[in-house]
């Protein structure tokens, strides 16, 4: 049971890091004058992943972590839509979204660092600890926004934090595994 969930955790894993990786570069690389489809391609992703998650909701048990994720995917929902209608002030809109998502990425990749690399007796778990918190860190400044005030910035520095991200993610699967016993 243990091994099953670390596995699909270290597919997760993969598949993630890939996706911020690619995600990071299309933001840091996106000319001027693609900026506005880049963020309108993102409240469209961001409105199909709330649909898939309330799919997945609907198709699983009931419990409470499943309520949790289906309340975050109406929250991401509800963001994506606000990206499409409000044009105005989605500078505001994308960096609340992209900050509250690196704060919780930060969040659980602290956890993971003190609940699996920690007690497997690896050097170097306060390396991962430190690089979540950093990234939690990364996750309120864009949320706070005061640097940045066009969405051109905005989507370079989310793009590199984005790589940050998929840097700690990768950290995070080296240390876990090959687990003894696997």
């Amino acid at each position: 049971m243990l091994f099953q969930s670390l596995n699909r955790l270290k597919r997760s894993s993969v598949v993630i890091s890939m996706i911020l990786m690619a995600s990071g570069l299309v933001m840091i690389i996106c000319p001027e004058r693609f900026v506005n489809s880049l963020i309108e391609g993102l409240g469209y992703c961001m409105l199909i992943l709330a649909v898939v998650q309330v799919l997945d909701y609907l198709n699983s048990k009931k419990v409470l972590m499943n309520v949790i994720v289906l309340t975050l995917a109406m929250i991401l929902g509800l963001l994506g839509l606000s990206v499409l209608i409000f044009r105005d002030s989605v500078l505001r809109i994308l960096s609340c979204t992209f900050g509250i998502v690196l704060v919780l990425q930060g969040i659980d990749h602290f956890y993971n660092a003190l609940m699996y690399v920690k007690p497997s007796g690896k050097k170097g778990w306060w390396i991962l600890a430190v690089m979540s918190a950093m990234l939690t860190v990364a996750g309120i400044i864009i949320f706070v926004n005061l640097w940045w005030h066009t969405p051109r910035a905005l989507l370079k520095v989310v793009g590199a934090i984005l790589l940050f991200d998929a840097a700690v993610e990768i950290l995070r699967l080296i240390w876990i595994w090959p687990i003894k016993g696997e």
